[in-house]
């Protein structure tokens, strides 16, 4: 009879024990569903990011000027007429109010003359861990854009 009292009293001291265990998985559950909700943020704040510079880049390229070379017609682009686009139309649509320490990091003109490249760059605060990256998470898309003279 020693036996089923010794088990009763190691079943006593066991009292409290899935209390910690509850608490630990709700904290692991809340750690994942902040770290996934901020992952979330980066990336659609990189979309946005790149929407933007995706119209900026194609408002650039319709800044072209038209060159008749011995009856040869084409198209050419101006780097200074690009890049005021560019400032234009970020703007025009308050992108610096959209994505937080918006930079324009390059506006190049392809070889040809014919497209140009952007790179944008901004940051983004994510929510609920932001305290941990106080400058934000630094963000930066590339963009292309070609006019095409047809006939």
């Amino acid at each position: 009879m020693a036996r089923p009292q010794r088990a009763v009293r190691n079943l006593r001291n066991e009292d409290g024990q899935s209390l910690v265990l509850a608490i630990g998985l709700c904290a692991i559950t809340l750690l994942t569903i902040s770290v996934v909700l901020a992952a979330s943020a980066v990336n659609l704040k990189a979309r946005q990011l790149l929407s933007i510079a995706d119209g900026a880049v194609v408002a650039a390229v319709d800044e072209f000027e038209f060159l008749a070379d011995n009856g040869n017609p084409r198209i050419q682009l101006d780097q200074q007429r690009v890049q005021q686009a560019v400032q234009q139309y970020l703007s025009d649509v308050g992108a610096a109010g959209r994505v937080e320490n918006l930079r324009i990091g390059r506006v190049q003109i392809m070889p040809d003359g014919q497209g140009a490249n952007l790179q944008l760059s901004g940051s983004v605060q994510p929510p609920i861990v932001g305290w941990l990256v106080p400058g934000g998470v630094p963000i930066s898309v590339e963009s292309s854009a070609r006019t095409v003279l047809s006939r």
